[in-house]
C-alpha cells in the first residue's frame, strides 16, 4: 500500500476540484437509506487529510478517520485544530494511524465508509479480503461498510498515459499515470520542485492502485462474512454500468 508523504502536505490544494460537499450528500443518502442516523459512530478508512470526515463530523456522527499515513493524518489535525480556534467546528474527531487490514477500534461502529478510492490502494485480493473482514469485525450486527473503487474503464480512459502538470507557485509538479491491463495495477508517479528559502529541492512519490472485479469483490465480501452487498454507479441509486468511472459499495451482515 502507498503512503504520502510530501503530497500530504499539498494534496488539499491539488485537489480543490473535488466536490466532497456534493460526495457527502451522496454518502448521507446512503447511510439513512441504511437507517444508519445521526450521532451514530462511524469510522473512515483512508481518511486522508479529514476533509470527509469533518463533513460527517458537523452532519451529528461521532467519527473516527483513520489512514496509514502519519502525514496525512498530522495535516488532518492541524486542520481540526485551526477550525476549532476559530470557532468554524467545535465538535471532536479521534484520528488513528492504523493499516486498513489490520483496523482495531475499542466500540463496534455503526457504519465504516471509504470513498476517495482509498480501497483501490489494496493492491491484492487477500488485501481486499483482510480489509472487509477488518469492517466486519469493528461493525455492529446491524451496520453496514460502505466504499467506492476506481473501475478498469476510469484508469483506461481518463488516466493511461495521461500526465499532469501544474504550478502553484512555491511548488510545481508533474504526474505521470500509466495503467497496465495485464496486472490491473494502475501506477502513479509525482515529481514535485518545491521553492524554497534554500533554494530549489525535489520530492519524488510513486503510488499504485489496483482494479478489482465483481468476482473478487464479492469473493472478499462473502469470505468476510458480510450475507449482502450491494454495487451503485456512483452518486445514483443505479447498477454500475459498463462505462461507469466509479462504483459504490454497500455490505451488510443482516
Amino acid at each position: 500500500m502507498s503512503e504520502y508523504h510530501f503530497f500530504a502536505r499539498v494534496y488539499d490544494r491539488m485537489m480543490e476540484n473535488i466536490p466532497y460537499e456534493d460526495w457527502e450528500q451522496y454518502i448521507l443518502q446512503l447511510l439513512y437509506k441504511y437507517n444508519i442516523s445521526p450521532y451514530s459512530k462511524i469510522a473512515e478508512l483512508g481518511c486522508g487529510t479529514g476533509t470527509m470526515t469533518e463533513l460527517l463530523s458537523d452532519e451529528g456522527f461521532l467519527v473516527t478517520g483513520i489512514d496509514l499515513s502519519e502525514d496525512m493524518l498530522t495535516e488532518a489535525e492541524a486542520k481540526l485544530r485551526y477550525a476549532k480556534a476559530r470557532g468554524i467546528r467545535n465538535r471532536d474527531i479521534t484520528y488513528l494511524n492504523q493499516d486498513m487490514r489490520e483496523l482495531s477500534l475499542q466500540e463496534k461502529q455503526s457504519a465504516i465508509i471509504s470513498i476517495c478510492d482509498s480501497m483501490n490502494y489494496l493492491l491484492s485480493t487477500d488485501d481486499l479480503y483482510r480489509t472487509m473482514k477488518a469492517a466486519k469485525d469493528n461493525l455492529k450486527d446491524d451496520g453496514i461498510f460502505i466504499f467506492d473503487l476506481k473501475t478498469e474503464y476510469f484508469f483506461q480512459t481518463e488516466l493511461d498515459r495521461i500526465t499532469f502538470r501544474d504550478d502553484l507557485g512555491d511548488f510545481s509538479y508533474i504526474w505521470k499515470n500509466r495503467y497496465d491491463g495485464e496486472s490491473r495495477i494502475h501506477k502513479y508517479g509525482l515529481v514535485f520542485r518545491i521553492r524554497g528559502k534554500d533554494g530549489i529541492r525535489y520530492e519524488k512519490e510513486v503510488h499504485r492502485q489496483r482494479v478489482f472485479t465483481a468476482a473478487e469483490i464479492k469473493e472478499a465480501a462473502i469470505k468476510a462474512g458480510f450475507s449482502k452487498a450491494v454495487a451503485y454507479d456512483a452518486f445514483t441509486f443505479d447498477k454500475p454500468k459498463i462505462k461507469s468511472d466509479r462504483i459504490y459499495i454497500v455490505c451488510r451482515q443482516s
